[in-house]
């Protein structure tokens, strides 16, 4: 088992990013069944990958059908386990996780397009936003500013940005900024608000519309 430190382990540099596949599985965990779930995870992911990680996280406020999701990052020229499970494996893992679920919507295939370096082992609240942007490049230049001027009030927090390739709720992006907890990213998308860097992306980034934000949090995280 290693526990990952997602700033150094597979997003050193923004060329490294460009590359990166992000699948999310969203999971409607029944009730009471959240350990198991998180065992079962942790059980089947605790190998070394190819490339990049296998998170699980818990989910609030997305929607009434997904409390959880897995997500599997990694190169896609370079995807999987080093050592592959059989189908048969496969699928005896499957109808064990299946047990234990409703289903989920909203599951969705991203590439990771910014990564700004941060304490992920500290930080593991996130906030989420899945977007649509109506002027890609635009908004990608005027995002790589604020980034840069805000560093002082993001501190050791992480923030990323994604493009959506498939799936989701209707967004073209998705964007999240990491936390402690609840209350340090409030306070902390309080204090970006007030900044003159964060009135001028709002000015510069072009027309964007928010389909939802909603919080996770990481279980477990291998690589």
């Amino acid at each position: 088992m290693k526990k990952l430190l997602f700033v150094s382990a597979f997003l050193i540099s923004l060329g490294v990013c460009a590359q990166t596949s992000i699948r999310v599985i969203n999971l409607d965990v029944k009730m009471g069944r959240a350990d198991e779930v998180a065992r079962l995870f942790a059980e089947w992911s605790d190998a070394e990958r190819k490339s990049g990680a296998s998170i699980l996280q818990g989910v609030n406020y997305l929607s009434s059908d997904v409390t959880h999701r897995v997500i599997l990052v990694g190169d896609p020229a370079n995807w999987g386990y080093k050592v592959e499970k059989s189908d048969s494996e496969w699928d005896a893992y499957i109808g064990k996780i299946q047990k234990n679920i409703n289903g989920g919507t909203g599951s969705m295939v991203m590439t990771n397009l910014r990564w700004r370096e941060g304490d992920s082992d500290k930080n593991k609240t996130h906030k989420n936003w899945e977007m649509i942007v109506h002027e890609p490049n635009k908004f990608v230049k005027a995002y790589d500013k604020f980034i840069k001027e805000i560093g002082d009030v993001l501190g050791d927090r992480v923030v990323a940005l994604e493009s959506i390739d498939m799936g989701g709720l209707g967004g073209t992006h998705n964007t999240w900024l990491s936390g402690e907890n609840l209350n340090d990213l409030i306070l902390t998308e309080r204090a970006i608000q007030k900044t003159k860097a964060f009135k001028d992306f709002i000015a510069e980034r072009g027309k964007v519309e928010i389909v939802k934000s909603y919080l996770s949090n990481n279980i477990h995280v291998f690589r």
